[in-house]
């Protein structure tokens, strides 16, 4: 055990020590009056539990508050006792007795002056700022004036014997007092008392200057220091008017001023204190005691259990049983049956005493690693991780997220979310998550797979000890954050996957729906076009062969006509050529086959090349086709003056566009067609993409992109 550890708890037996022996001193020797009943009491469960405060403060921390909170109690009744000892335990004239006087004296003044320090200090140990190191100093020196001042300051205290006759060796006398300092001390000491009363109020000041300041978790642990301040200084300025007004008000004023005002002044110092510094401590988890406290309440319920049963044994059964022995080893049977059962029960109530409702931080993770170890559903994990972290921190709101591709998108809740949500990842930092009191990144192997964002009530903000515990609980859900993102990584290419089946199934109908139309249509042509050219010939021919033997000028001229509409087959055949798969695509490339294509068309066609010279014959044909398709789609529907086709080839990737002046449309309204399918199933076969962007009165454009491979991209 630590040095400081054995100071504090010894300062820690004293006090109680003397609080025990004052009280019970004052029974055994009649001097407890009707007016100690109200103050006594909850002043001394007050101090005792400052005291013991004071010790877990103190030994654990080393925090300043913690010795302040010991002695206050240690002086308080160390002078109380040796005043009880002084006036009624010992020959008043003895030098021990004198000693004993001198104790009740500063001690107490000492007791009263520390209070102040705690309001400058609580809780960091420090004063607020450096602006008031001028009233600290003031109040350090004005404290230590007062205490030595009454330690030195010379006095006599007779008593009497008998009404009006006093005895002279019943004289006390400041053994340690300074006479030639006598005329200086009067003076002094009343203006150091001025000063303290400066500076006590400068102290609820700068508690509330400290209050202003801090953050959310240090104002709800100055919260009850601040009320416990406002109502002792309230109670003090009430008393001190109610005295001065009680010499003329008669014992109604009187009696308030002798009782009541010392009561409430008591129970708001001597209780208010330990209550307020007790929340801080158990509450809102000041200087980190749950362990130490925890583990000190389990001790104390077991050390008097043990004491109980032994007592009781020996009571219950010491009239029937003499022998010291057998009384030693039922006791023993009866604390070693129940000890173990008493254990676990005390573990469980000093748990609710610390950390209220929650399991305690060692229980979080030892639950988190049985939970997410155990054979749930991979959909599962994530759920139950957020309620395990939401039932260890005790918040109101738990989120993980995961961070996929370029999003993050939120896994699971406590409490549970349907509604879906995501925000955009940029970097290796966290996105702003809103509405949260802390984010802690979740990595694994030093990758940033995910978070978990935690949102505490308003009044209860996330404590040293949660914020540990969170980062432990997000360190071991490391490798259970990378198993549900492979997860849902794998569940969104999956998505992908089947829509893009989908999207192939759906364009395997269209194309064989387009190779149908294209067929009939293709029949239809033939059948209307060149099959009815050739009819027309198969009939003149004969007709000719027989006008020749009987007419040879006349079947000349038919010749004539029939060699007109060979021409016009020719060219029909030439046209339906053209539509179907042209040779001068294949022969002379894109650029070739959109102008000769551009001289059949009804509308003015400009073709703007930037270079883009000869392609594989696939993107050459898919291009193609699409342009022609936006083309025909115009002198349809658009009813333009003009239609410009751009081509240009850039960075591993060939880029079309197809624009007219004409009425223009909303895409939005009237959906897609079967054309601007077809467009876009042409191009998916290569990787390509096609865009339709189009207002009306503002003409359309059909723009599309097919990468290139790098062998292909190099020619």
């Amino acid at each position: 055990m630590k040095a400081r550890s054995v100071v504090a708890w010894s300062l820690c037996a004293l006090a109680l020590l003397a609080l025990a022996s004052s009280i019970a001193l004052s029974v055994l020797l009649g001097t407890w009056q009707s007016e100690d009943t109200g103050v006594v009491p909850p002043l001394a469960l007050g101090t005792a539990a400052m005291a013991l405060i004071g010790a877990l403060i103190a030994a654990r921390a080393g925090n300043p508050i913690g010795w302040l909170l010991l002695a206050i109690p240690t002086n308080l009744w160390v002078a109380q006792l040796a005043g009880d000892i002084a006036d009624h335990g010992l020959p008043r004239g003895a030098l021990y007795a004198r000693i004993a006087y001198w104790l009740a004296q500063w001690p107490f003044f000492a007791s009263m002056l520390l209070l102040v320090a705690v309001f400058y200090l609580f809780p960091t140990g420090r004063i607020p700022s450096p602006r008031w190191r001028w009233p600290w100093r003031v109040y350090v020196a004005a404290s230590a004036i007062t205490i030595v001042g009454f330690a030195v300051l010379p006095y006599r205290q007779e008593y009497d014997v008998a009404p009006g006759v006093t005895d002279p060796e019943a004289v006390v006398t400041n053994p340690f007092g300074l006479e030639p300092l006598e005329p200086v001390l009067g003076p002094l000491l009343a203006f150091s008392g001025f000063s303290l009363l400066a500076s006590g109020f400068l102290a609820f000041v700068s508690l509330a200057f400290r209050y202003r300041r801090a953050g959310a978790e240090e104002r709800q642990q100055l919260r009850w220091l601040f009320a416990v301040g406002a109502l002792a200084l309230v109670t003090l300025v009430a008393w001190m008017g109610v005295g001065i007004a009680a010499e003329r008000g008669g014992w109604a004023l009187g009696s308030f001023s002798n009782v009541i005002g010392p009561a409430i002044l008591s129970a708001a110092i001597g209780v208010g204190i330990p209550v307020a510094t007790g929340i801080a401590v158990f509450r809102y988890h000041l200087y980190d005691l749950g362990l130490v406290v925890r583990k000190t309440v389990v001790y104390a319920i077991l050390a008097g259990f043990i004491t109980i049963v032994y007592i009781a044994i020996v009571a219950g059964l010491g009239s029937t049983v003499s022998d010291d022995l057998v009384l030693s080893i039922v006791a023993t049977a009866v604390v070693a049956v129940a000890f173990q059962p008493v254990r676990e029960r005390s573990n469980r109530f000093a748990n609710r005493l610390v950390y209220g409702k929650r399991a305690t931080p060692y229980e979080v993770l030892a639950r988190f690693s049985e939970r997410v170890g155990g054979t749930y559903a991979a959909e599962d994990v994530l759920p139950r991780t957020a309620r395990v972290i939401a039932e260890g921190t005790a918040a109101e709101g738990v989120q993980i997220w995961l961070r996929i591709g370029d999003a993050w998108r939120r896994s699971a809740a406590w409490p549970v979310e349907d509604e879906e949500a995501t925000l955009p990842a940029v970097g290796e930092d966290l996105p702003d998550f809103e509405g949260v009191d802390r984010a802690v990144p979740v990595r694994h192997h030093g990758e940033l797979l995910g978070a978990v964002t935690v949102r505490k009530p308003p009044n209860e903000p996330l404590t040293p000890a949660e914020a540990k515990l969170l980062d432990d609980l997000a360190g071991q859900a490391g490798l259970v954050v990378s198993n549900a993102r492979l997860t849902a990584e794998l569940r969104v290419r999956l998505d992908q996957i089947s829509a893009r089946a989908a999207e192939l199934r759906a364009s395997r109908q269209r194309i064989v729906a387009t190779q149908d139309a294209e067929r009939r249509r293709l029949e239809r042509n033939i059948h209307d076009g060149a099959q009815q050219h050739l009819v027309a010939l198969a009939v003149k021919l004969r007709l000719t062969r027989s006008m020749l033997e009987r007419d040879p000028e006349k079947g000349a001229a038919i010749l004539g006509e029939v060699g007109e509409q060979v021409g016009a087959a020719a060219e029909t055949l030439g046209a339906l050529a053209l539509g179907i798969y042209p040779p001068v695509l294949e022969e002379r490339g894109l650029v070739a086959a959109l102008q000769a294509q551009a001289r059949f068309g009804t509308l003015p066609v400009r073709i703007e090349d930037a270079g883009v010279g000869r392609l594989p014959i696939e993107v050459e044909a898919a291009v193609y086709f699409v342009c022609l398709e936006a083309l025909q789609n115009a002198a349809k529907y658009a009813s333009a003056s003009e239609v410009i086709v751009r081509l240009s080839r850039l960075e591993g990737e060939v880029r079309f566009e197809v624009a007219d002046d004409g009425a223009g449309f909303l895409p939005s309204a009237n959906g897609e067609g079967t054309g601007i399918a077809g467009m876009r199933d042409r191009l998916a076969v290569l990787g390509g993409a096609v865009q339709v962007e189009s207002m009306p009165g503002r003409g359309t454009t059909v723009a599309g992109i097919v990468p290139l491979t790098p062998a292909e991209a190099s020619t």
